[in-house]
């Protein structure tokens, strides 16, 4: 897979030109039926589970086994995130969504792993710290940053939506797929990679969750939410990262919704 660089502020324009595009891809599709659009933004905390690592780079080729992940969700930058929904006025139970988030990565370098492979071309077997073998550092602190597209479902308790006690609230339920835009920070061999890097891997989802509506505009959302990442980072100097991470996520938001 060609891996092309990027930089934040390339990034940025490009996460605002597709999230402009689907509005007015929405707008367009709102001219011929009323829809509710929905614009929300998250925090939380994520919770990582263990896994393996692969390291390519000349000729070294290592594999870690079960390593942990550090997430540091509450440090700068957070951990959050960014929806833009359109539930369908024929059939208002079904909507899609476009999803940003913003996780982080951070490998417990100091950790003593199962580790083998080779090394510079000398086998290596057994049980080190990660940060003794050519992979001195790695993590994505600026985001395994994951873009999403999403089909939803949602439901509501009171059999319909009004400003009751119980119709104020409804549960939904999505999944989806896109892919990531991590930025990388390695040191491996004494090189460092710090970079954005597009199209790093697929990315799948799912989310369950709970709405309830504060004010007439406004409603609040918590949500448990299921990311997976299969991720190949491009090293300077030559090389890859392979790693596959599942992200749990409690997420707790505020969302804006209006017909059109």
């Amino acid at each position: 897979m060609k891996i092309r660089e990027v930089n934040f502020a390339d990034f940025t324009i490009n996460l605002q030109r597709s999230l402009t595009l689907l509005g007015v891809g929405l707008f367009l599709v709102s001219t011929s039926a009323f829809a509710e659009i929905n614009l929300g933004v998250y925090a939380g905390r994520s919770f990582i589970d263990n896994g393996d690592l692969n390291l390519t780079q000349g000729n070294t080729n290592l594999n870690y086994k079960n390593i942990s992940w550090d997430d540091k969700s509450f440090e700068s930058p957070i951990f959050y995130g960014a929806r833009i929904g359109y539930w369908f006025n024929d059939a208002p139970n079904w909507g899609v969504s476009v999803d940003f988030s913003h996780l982080k990565n951070y490998v417990v370098d100091s950790e003593t792993v199962k580790v083998n492979g080779i090394q510079d071309g000398i086998p290596l077997n057994g049980n080190i710290p990660i940060n003794s073998t050519n992979l001195q550092s790695f993590n994505m602190s600026h985001g395994l940053n994951t873009i999403t597209f999403n089909g939803q479902y949602r439901w509501f308790p009171a059999g319909q939506r009004d400003q009751t006690l119980l119709g104020r609230m409804h549960l939904y339920t999505g999944l989806g797929a896109g892919f990531s835009v991590p930025h990388v920070e390695a040191t491996v061999s004494g090189i460092r990679t710090y970079e954005y890097q597009a199209g790093a891997g697929p990315v799948v989802n799912g989310m369950l969750g709970i709405n309830y509506d504060i004010y007439r505009f406004i409603s609040g959302f918590a949500e448990y939410k299921l990311t997976y990442a299969d991720v190949e980072d491009q090293l300077k100097g030559g090389g890859t990262i392979n790693t596959e991470t599942v992200n749990h996520q409690l997420i707790f938001g505020l969302a804006a919704h209006f017909d059109l």
